[in-house]
């Protein structure tokens, strides 16, 4: 029997381009792929609605141009317990897999208050600003390399995995977390993950994107990889309002009428219907989020989510 690799029923990637033929069937898989979203769940599964404690305060430090889920995203990472998180894992060293421009190596450290140690990042294809992080950040690195093998790469010193849009691009998504796993298990200290990526909602904002989104079902078969001695959180991130601003701003004048070749708009006219969305969509707990933010920690000593 052939090992399981993929968390979706379908092996097409948009990223790598679809036939005019194949589009309608990737459309069709990922929408089967996605039913029935909160059944065959993890029983160990914490599903919350991310509150956005003290967003507010923060929301000048984010860029006013961002997506709603980009927003959600940087909100998130910028409200994380950090001091809570170094208590709990001592130095905090980040791998970081689709690492891109390696720019939310920048941005953790920006919202963590540069309290993290070390920070590796890792990309199929290298990018030409890495060098410039790197004189910059002499405690960065990164490394070219596919989310199939990264198993001889992972520092040994650790102790903190992320990804931020990116599981939904990878092929192999359950390899990709069996090798995270098998890191976990051969050590005797506290791992923290936490990851970032699509929920359901999203196949028909971001139409032809990666190769899969996710729901609790299928986010179940990720933490039922790992064993009873990790705790596992997912918080969903925005709601309707924010799905409908996407729609407007970017799905329909950039991937449906083909308008532009990237979202324009007023900024001084978007970015306070955003904030009222997100606003919003916070009051309002929504079962189908944009995002779902999934984080998994390990070997815990400490109670840091609840």
């Amino acid at each position: 029997m052939s090992e399981i690799k993929s968390s979706s029923i379908h092996n097409l990637n948009a990223d790598r381009g679809l036939s005019f033929f194949e589009k309608p069937v990737y459309l069709f898989l990922n929408f089967l792929n996605n039913l029935f979203p909160y059944t065959y769940i993890d029983p160990r599964l914490n599903i919350k609605h991310w509150s956005g404690e003290h967003w507010r305060e923060i929301w000048a430090k984010t860029y006013p141009d961002s997506s709603p889920s980009r927003k959600l995203s940087d909100l998130f990472w910028r409200t994380l317990s950090w001091q809570k998180i170094k208590n709990e894992l001592g130095e905090i060293n980040i791998f970081d897999t689709g690492c891109g421009q390696g720019n939310y190596g920048v941005r953790i450290g920006e919202g963590s208050g540069w309290i993290i140690s070390s920070y590796t990042g890792i990309d199929a294809k290298r990018r030409p600003n890495w060098d410039n992080l790197k004189k910059e950040h002499p405690n960065f690195n990164f490394i070219e390399s596919n989310s199939n093998d990264i198993s001889s790469l992972i520092p040994q010193k650790t102790n903190l995995f992320v990804t931020q849009s990116a599981i939904e691009h990878f092929d192999s998504d359950l390899l990709f977390f069996k090798q995270i796993r098998n890191f976990v298990e051969r050590q005797n200290k506290p791992i923290i993950q936490i990851h970032l990526f699509p929920a359901g909602s999203t196949l028909f904002l971001y139409l032809f994107h990666g190769l899969r989104q996710y729901t609790p079902r299928t986010i179940s078969k990720i933490t039922k990889l790992f064993s009873d001695n990790s705790k596992f959180y997912l918080y969903g991130l925005g709601g309707p309002k924010g799905k409908w601003l996407h729609f407007k701003y970017f799905t329909w004048p950039v991937l449906i009428l083909r308008k532009f070749k990237k979202p324009t708009f007023e900024v001084s006219e978007y970015e306070p219907k955003l904030k009222k969305a997100i606003e919003h969509d916070i009051n309002n707990p929504s079962k189908s989020p944009i995002f779902w933010a999934l984080i998994i920690q390990s070997n815990p000593i400490r109670q840091i989510w609840k």
